[in-house]
């Protein structure tokens, strides 16, 4: 065999390494090596004889076929190639697990099946779609986002997802969002939502602010302090997040 260049078998080790990612068997042993040779090979250092030969073999073999059920394997290709899907990260899994023979327990092939199904009706045009006054629920949800700490969405990765995803799709920059991830957005953001939605104060009514009267002015605002209000205060407009219904009595010392 010819010697090859760096260049061309950085070129067919990246090559590989998207095709074993695509038939998901991302976490095999072999697309592992080629991960590790192709960082190797990227910053210039040397592979052994060994190495080399191991790499350009698989390279050669290509991703091996498929032990599991064909028909289904094609179902979640299909379903991964349709655009708008969701979780296709999740079908990957899957797909890779059948490839190697695997069988998938029975809740992962109910979920398997159900985003087959959803992939299916994208393809149909007849996928879920939030109606007027859901959408508008989407909105406001999402501007809720700004109330919540970095550190929040660390611990609730379900409900960062669902926030990312919607937050997107407000901004038109996907068009398809599903019924699971609405239902978990709202969940994410239910004490912010909840107010905004049953604002604590009306427009026009007497508050106090820092235990100076003040007038509300407009309806609630998500801000990083929480949810605020438009106030007027001593001839000043401020928005408050502090905001009371009663003036507080100062502490006896």
């Amino acid at each position: 065999m010819p010697r090859k260049s760096r260049t061309l078998r950085i070129a067919q080790t990246a090559d590989l390494i998207e095709k074993y990612t695509t038939a998901g068997l991302e976490d095999t042993r072999v697309c592992r090596f080629a991960k590790d040779m192709l960082f190797r090979l990227e910053r210039g250092k040397a592979l052994s004889s060994g190495r080399r030969n191991f790499l350009d073999d698989v390279i050669e073999q290509g991703v091996p076929e498929p032990k599991g059920d064909s028909e289904y394997i094609a179902m979640i290709d299909e379903a991964i190639r349709t655009p708008g899907a969701s979780h296709t990260n999740v079908l990957r899994d899957f797909r890779g697990k059948l490839v190697r023979g695997w069988q998938l327990s029975e809740k992962q092939k109910s979920w398997c099946d159900s985003l087959i199904e959803k992939a299916k009706d994208i393809r149909e045009d007849s996928y879920w779609r939030p109606d007027e006054e859901l959408t508008e629920r989407i909105k406001l949800a999402v501007s809720c986002y700004v109330c919540y700490s970095g550190g929040y969405w660390d611990t609730h990765p379900g409900g960062w997802r669902a926030m990312s995803t919607a937050r997107q799709w407000v901004a038109g920059e996907i068009h398809i969002i599903d019924e699971y991830t609405v239902e978990k957005l709202f969940k994410s953001v239910a004490g912010k939502l909840r107010e905004m939605e049953n604002p604590k104060f009306q427009i026009g009514s007497i508050c106090y602010h820092n235990n100076i009267p003040a007038i509300v002015l407009d309806g609630p605002i998500p801000t990083n302090s929480g949810i605020a209000y438009p106030v007027l205060v001593d001839g000043n407009v401020v928005q408050s997040t502090t905001i009371t219904k009663r003036r507080t009595k100062a502490r006896k010392s």
